[in-house]
C-alpha cells in the first residue's frame, strides 16, 4: 500500500500497522483473551499507546473477521447521560459498515428519531438526535441489548474508564456492572490512565468490577527496539535523511519512553532533516524548541483562563520538574509563597478534574510534559530579560 504521510512518526490515532512500533507482545496478549472471551482491564500511564494498541488489535484480522469493534473515550464525560452521547455516536458512526444501522432505528426507542431528505437521492433517512437522550440509563441498556443479540459479537473498549468515579450519579460503578453482566455476547476492555483508582475498582473485593476482568499492564517500549524503528522509518522513507542513534537514545531518555512524545520528537527531527544529511544529537534543542514554539499560543490562552492561585501552583510544579511535589508540605508552600495549604488543595483539585495535574507515588505534577517546559521557559525568560523577579516571585502578572 502506499504510503500517504511525508512523515512516518505519526502522531495521530493509530493509522495502520506499517507506523506501529513493537507491542508485539502486548497485542498477542489481547487478541488472546478478546478470543477466549474474557473483559480485559488495561493500565498504563497517560501518553503510554493504550489506545493505539487497542486499536492495532481491533485491525487484526482474527478479530476484525469474528467482532465487530467500538472504542469509546469518555475522558471528556461529566455524567451517564454524556457518557451515552459519546457511545450512541461511536456506535451509530459504525452502524452501516457493521450492517446493524436498522436494527439500532427499530430498537431504540427512547431517542426521538431525526428525518432527512437528501435531494441528491431523492430518499429520507431515519436517525435518532443521539444528544438528545432524556433517559440515559434506558438508552445505555437499548444500545447493549440491541448489540448484545446482534449476528456478530461485539468488542467493546471504554477509554478512560475511571471517569465514571467523578459521575454525578450515585453507584455508578454497581450500576454499570449490572448492565456489564447481563451481556453474553459483548467482550469489554476497560482502560485506565489513573492507574491507581483503575487497580482500585478491579482487585477491591469491595468493589462492584472486583474479578470481573482480566488485569494488563504496559509499559515503556524497549529503548533498543524504538531505535530500530525509528532508523527503519528513516530508511524506508526518508528519501536519504539520516539519524544518529545518539539522537534516538536522547529523545527517548528526556521522555522516559513515554511513546507520544518521543514520536513528537521523532516527528519534528523527520520534519528537520535534509536528503543526504545527518540529523544529530546537537540538534535536539532546536528540535524541541520548535515544538514548543509550535503550541505557544495554545498553552498561553489555556494557561490564561486559570485562576490566579491556579496559575501560582502551576509555576510552582513546572520548577519542580517531572518529579512532581508534595504541594501541601511548608517546604513547598513557603518556597513559592503559595499561601494556605487549603487554597492551593482547592486549586489542584479542580485542575486534576481538568487532566491538568496528576499524582505519581503521592506526587502532583503536570500531566502534560511538554506544557510544564512551556511553563519553566516562560518564567525563566520572564526572570532574564529585565524583570528580574525573585525565585518566591515568579508569578504571571
Amino acid at each position: 500500500m502506499e504510503n500517504f504521510f511525508r512523515n512516518p512518526f505519526v502522531i495521530t490515532p493509530y493509522v495502520r500497522e506499517e507506523y506501529f512500533c513493537d507491542r508485539t507482545e502486548e497485542t498477542a496478549q489481547l487478541c488472546k483473551h478478546i478470543l477466549n472471551g474474557r473483559n480485559v482491564a488495561l493500565f498504563a500511564r497517560r501518553r503510554l499507546g493504550k489506545t493505539g494498541l487497542i486499536r492495532h488489535c481491533f485491525a487484526q484480522k482474527e478479530i476484525s473477521d469474528v467482532f465487530n469493534t467500538f472504542l469509546i473515550d469518555i475522558y471528556a464525560a461529566n455524567n451517564l447521560k454524556e457518557m451515552v452521547a459519546i457511545f450512541a455516536n461511536e456506535i451509530f458512526s459504525k452502524s452501516e459498515y457493521f450492517g446493524i444501522k436498522d436494527k439500532l432505528l427499530q430498537g431504540l426507542k427512547s431517542l426521538r428519531p431525526q428525518i432527512e431528505y437528501s435531494q441528491l437521492t431523492d430518499s429520507l433517512s431515519f436517525s435518532p438526535i443521539v444528544g438528545d437522550i432524556s433517559y440515559p440509563d434506558k438508552t445505555l441498556e437499548e444500545l447493549m441489548q440491541i448489540l448484545d443479540s446482534g449476528k456478530r459479537p461485539c468488542v467493546i473498549a471504554i477509554d478512560e474508564f475511571q471517569k465514571i468515579r467523578d459521575f454525578k450519579e450515585a453507584n455508578m460503578e454497581a450500576y454499570l456492572r449490572t448492565v456489564v453482566q447481563k451481556c453474553r455476547n459483548i467482550i469489554f476492555i476497560f482502560t485506565g490512565s489513573i492507574t491507581h483508582s483503575m487497580t482500585n475498582m478491579f482487585t477491591s473485593p469491595a468493589k462492584p468490577f472486583y474479578n470481573s476482568a482480566v488485569q494488563m499492564t504496559i509499559d515503556v517500549i524497549d529503548r533498543d527496539v524504538y531505535r530500530d524503528f525509528a532508523q527503519m522509518m528513516f530508511r524506508k522513507y526518508g528519501r536519504g535523511k539520516k539519524i544518529d542513534d545518539a539522537l534516538i537514545y536522547l529523545c527517548y531518555d528526556y521522555f522516559n519512553g513515554i511513546t507520544w512524545y518521543v514520536q513528537l520528537l521523532m516527528n519534528e527531527a523527520f520534519a528537520m532533516a535534509e536528503p543526504g544529511k545527518t540529523i544529530r544529537e546537537t540538534d535536539f534543542q532546536a528540535i524541541y524548541s520548535a515544538i514548543i514554539a509550535q503550541q505557544h499560543f495554545s498553552y498561553n490562552e489555556q494557561f490564561s483562563r486559570y485562576s490566579e492561585k491556579q496559575k501560582s501552583l502551576l509555576q510552582a510544579l513546572a520548577l519542580e520538574g517531572s518529579a512532581g511535589a508534595n504541594i501541601t508540605s511548608n517546604a513547598f508552600l513557603s518556597k513559592y509563597t503559595l499561601g494556605s495549604s487549603s487554597s492551593i488543595q482547592t486549586a489542584c483539585r479542580s485542575l486534576m478534574k481538568l487532566g491538568v495535574i496528576a499524582e505519581t507515588d503521592g506526587k502532583k505534577h503536570i500531566s502534560d510534559l511538554i506544557f510544564s517546559e512551556w511553563l519553566r521557559r516562560t518564567l525563566f525568560s520572564k526572570r532574564f530579560c529585565g524583570k528580574r523577579l525573585r525565585e518566591s516571585q515568579w508569578h504571571f502578572a
